[in-house]
């Protein structure tokens, strides 16, 4: 349950992103279980994101457009199941992990 919770934070991060194609290169359980490690993160239970978890980020924001849109609408559908989410955490965690999310999105 936590895991299909958590993945929802990242669909808030990519400002409520929704898509109606389904990704061709990672499931929507592997979109959540790339992002699982950023939960304690985001719901203040540590105080920065673990390696895994900038790890995960980072796939998921390298994902090709189409692919990165996909994985917004699978992880939005946890977002409102995620008890204590800190939407500041969501927003900043690109930073916190350092990455550049400019740069991704720059695609867009």
């Amino acid at each position: 349950m936590k895991k299909m919770v958590f993945v929802s934070f990242f669909t808030i991060l990519f400002v409520l992103v929704i898509a109606t194609e389904p990704s061709n290169g990672l499931t929507c359980e592997q979109e959540k279980s790339l992002l699982m490690p950023c939960l304690d993160f985001v719901t203040k239970k540590t105080v920065e994101p673990s390696s895994l978890c900038c790890k995960g980020l980072n796939q998921i924001i390298s994902l090709p457009l189409e692919e990165m849109l996909s994985a917004g609408t699978c992880l939005k559908e946890a977002v409102s199941h995620i008890p204590n989410l800190d939407k500041d955490r969501i927003i900043n965690l690109p930073e916190a992990c350092k990455l550049n999310l400019h740069s991704h999105l720059q695609r867009l």
